[in-house]
């Protein structure tokens, strides 16, 4: 389990496609199982592995990532629903942090998986800007975090959230990316 920065907050990542490490994942974060967490990749290509990309999603992800926006989108037949969401979907990030970028690809070089994207907390706790402060939360669980990248605090808004499914924009959370200006970018 990897403690790493983004360019909002920090994240904490497992392998995205393995059950038993999306499980340890939720147990340090004392996160429901039916709530899925994001996956963190390098590029629209690998959105693309997993994921129905169409033209309306194409245009938001050429616009706004890498950067602050988490794109939720349905998930290929092939993807084990496991390890996404009940109604198949899963949410993606392409961090502009370039810690975070090597971390990505020096993960996906090494296990040809995406990691979880989801906020170093316990569930239902605020957001924390620093390593320190983030272990101090998790307590005697912290132990659980295997790998910690520490880059200095972190400040940032959540990213927004956008989900595009059959070309129809739903935005679930607003960040520095305002609704305005993805309907605008999606025509």
């Amino acid at each position: 389990m990897i403690l790493y920065p983004t360019e909002t907050l920090y994240a904490l990542g497992v392998n995205a496609l393995l059950e038993s490490e999306v499980e340890k994942l939720y147990a340090l974060k004392g996160r429901d199982a039916s709530k899925p967490s994001s996956w963190l990749v390098r590029n629209i290509e690998d959105i693309e592995k997993y994921a129905e990309v169409g033209e309306v999603a194409t245009k938001i992800a050429e616009a706004f990532l890498p950067g602050k926006l988490t794109l939720i989108l349905k998930a290929k037949k092939a993807v084990s629903s496991k390890i996404i969401a009940q109604d198949r979907t899963i949410g993606f990030r392409i961090s502009s942090d370039p810690v975070a970028q090597k971390v990505i690809a020096d993960f996906m070089e090494e296990h040809d998986a995406p990691l979880t994207c989801t906020s170093a907390n316990v569930s239902g706790s605020s957001t924390l800007g620093t390593v320190g402060e983030i272990l101090q939360q998790f307590g005697p669980k912290a132990h659980m975090i295997t790998q910690i990248i520490d880059d200095g605090p972190r400040k940032g808004l959540a990213s927004t959230i956008v989900r595009v499914i059959r070309e129809e924009i739903t935005v679930l959370r607003e960040g520095d990316i305002s609704e305005a200006d993805i309907r605008r970018i999606a025509g």
